[in-house]
């Protein structure tokens, strides 16, 4: 039956353009898995610049394997060892090196599930020979600990900078023989950004609260670098594999900033990828030239407007024929280079995030954004056809009221007014979307701090939203499940301790809910507990540049309901320390 798991690889391989098709010779081999299935694999963005990264380098071979689909489940985890390459459907202890590619949480699961798929033991400690366990993406520099005991070393930090050191080490070790406990600490010395989780231990106080992550050699790092990549010197990362199986058959996404100056206080992304970079125009316009690439371009970056180049970036692209699209838009920078743009492109939906139903909400997580500032933006949107305007909330923000609330159903009703007015006549053709989402407090945000709402209450939201919202003609909601965003607030937040549980989910079968009842550990220890000022965090092991004292003082500005202006690098700024000399690597920036 293992012939039909190939069939479907087969297929998926001959409706791609850009695989990349090694010879293995004597190469070192990596296993690029992805914790999710084939076509969200492939629409995201990290994971493609991996795999064409890894294959730039004449000693490696990169292959990928993904978690299978749901109907081939049954047939792999009835004979584990049938997890395959989709290159050249290999099985996963045929390689050096299994490395995964985790942008979410949730998805650890998945992650062990595979192993278990592939016949490979799970816990770092159980294994011998290879291949060698790894891996890397935002999820695990956020927060790597629920996950280390499953992995031999991690990938901190951003690939630019990291990958070629490691393929250095690689080759230096050629032909040398040698135990896992050699190579991983000779690793661990010699390549700034590896994590090898055995190499540490945790500690933790009587309550069950953190003292700290501690290396077990005083000649380890006592924490681990982020690494970050100089984006002026670095090729920007775009889609190197495209296949129509996937959401964005159609489309080359292309980065063209990382990271983000304004500061919202709920977004990890916001602060652990700081200092804001951007790939220079020129860069970007030569990344899309390839032949077969297609003619419809996403740009993609938390925050694309703000790009200090984005009016001749969009003026080139349509000069050239190409039509674009955009990840995301802040209301506040939508201007006629903007709008001219998305007219030319055709577009008929935009998304909107105002993250919080109140001025005095959206002050106490750094959203600097007015409702006449959203008004103006969607009549804009209107006056220009676009009359399916999306927006993205949150529920469960600290600090949030019922007056919050309400005024989440009066924004979608002041955008609906809005767009209405504006839409010459069209208005069967309007439509509103809420999706709102709960809040979880991420590591490394001022919000750290901050308990999770709880999943009663969000569920009680959700339904008073629902409600006031549900006879408004042209108005949608949807909402996420705050069990799974409990779920998530756990992976994000807790420790090492948490391996039990991810056992039970991922090799029992054992559903969350199920998976929690039965531990002797309590889950609302991790999630809905504010944490002291000076409690140590299980994400501390790592060191992103960001200074604990200015994220504290930006919590303590949050229930103040204060705002604090935009980062803008190259301003000498050194408040929140990632832009400090010690930290900034070199980094260059194209200033603001």
């Amino acid at each position: 039956m293992v012939w039909k798991l190939k069939q479907r690889q087969q297929k998926w391989l001959e409706a791609e353009t850009g695989t990349v098709f090694k010879d293995w010779g004597a190469k070192f081999t990596i296993a690029l898995a992805f914790p999710n299935r084939y076509a969200l694999g492939m629409s995201n963005l990290g994971f493609q610049y991996v795999y064409s990264a890894f294959n730039r380098f004449e000693t490696v071979v990169c292959e990928r394997v993904f978690y299978p689909e749901p109907e081939d489940i049954p047939l792999i985890a009835q004979a584990p060892g049938r997890l395959l390459s989709v290159e050249s459907q290999r099985p996963l202890q045929d390689f050096d090196l299994v490395a995964f590619s985790v942008p979410y949480e949730n998805d650890y699961t998945n992650l062990v599930e595979m192993l278990r798929f592939a016949g490979i033991p799970a816990r770092s400690a159980q294994r011998s020979g290879r291949p060698l366990v790894a891996a890397g993406g935002v999820a695990l520099f956020i927060n790597p600990e629920p996950v280390v005991d499953y992995l031999d070393f991690l990938f901190i930090g951003e690939s630019e900078d990291l990958l070629p050191e490691f393929v250095d080490f690689l080759g230096q070790r050629r032909g040398r023989s040698s135990e896992r406990s050699e190579i991983l600490t000779d690793l661990a010395k010699s390549v700034k950004g590896i994590y090898v989780p055995s190499l540490y231990e945790p500690a933790f106080h009587k309550d069950g609260s953190l003292e700290g992550v501690y290396p077990l050699s005083p000649d380890l790092p006592e924490r681990i670098t982020v690494r970050r990549a100089d984006l002026l010197q670095a090729q920007p990362c775009g889609t190197s594999v495209f296949t129509p199986n996937t959401e964005f058959s159609n489309v080359m996404l292309l980065e063209i900033a990382r990271g983000c100056g304004r500061g919202c206080r709920f977004c990890a992304a916001g602060f652990l990828y700081r200092p804001v970079r951007y790939h220079g125009s020129s860069k970007l316009l030569q990344a899309v030239a390839a032949d077969g690439a297609p003619n419809r371009i996403g740009l993609v970056s938390a925050a694309v407007s703000d790009h200090p180049q984005i009016a001749d970036l969009c003026s080139s692209f349509l000069e050239r024929g190409n039509s674009l699209s955009f990840s995301s838009l802040r209301a506040d920078s939508i201007d006629s280079h903007i709008l001219s743009t998305l007219e030319a492109s055709e577009h008929h939906a935009v998304a909107i995030a105002p993250e919080a139903g109140s001025e005095r909400l959206r002050r106490v997580i750094n959203k600097n954004l007015s409702l006449e500032q959203i008004y103006s933006a969607a009549d804009m949107l209107a006056q220009k056809g676009i009359l399916n305007i999306k927006l993205y909330f949150m529920i469960g923000l600290p600090t949030e009221t019922l007056q919050d609330l309400e005024e989440i159903v009066e924004t979608a009703k002041g955008i609906r007014h809005h767009v209405l007015s504006s839409s010459r006549g069209k208005t069967r053709l309007a439509t509103i979307t809420l999706s709102i989402n709960s809040f979880v407090p991420k590591p490394f945000t001022p919000f750290q701090w901050a308990p999770f709402a709880g999943v009663t209450e969000l569920k009680q939201k959700a339904k008073w939203i629902q409600k006031a919202l549900a006879r408004l003609p042209n108005v949608r909601v949807h909402f996420d499940m705050p069990r799974w965003a409990y779920v998530q607030a756990l992976l994000s937040r807790g420790d090492r301790r948490l391996s039990s549980l991810i056992d039970k989910v991922s090799l029992e079968n054992t559903a969350w809910s199920q998976a929690m009842r039965a531990s002797p550990l309590n889950p609302d220890f991790w999630v809905m507990r504010e944490r002291k000022k000076e409690e140590k965090f299980p994400w501390e092991i790592l060191d992103p540049g960001i200074e604990r004292d200015y994220l504290w003082e930006e919590y303590g500005r949050a229930l103040k309901e204060k705002q604090t202006p935009r980062c803008r690098p190259g301003q000498n700024c050194t408040r929140c320390g990632a832009c400090a000399p010690e930290k900034a690597n070199g980094i260059e920036i194209i200033k603001q």
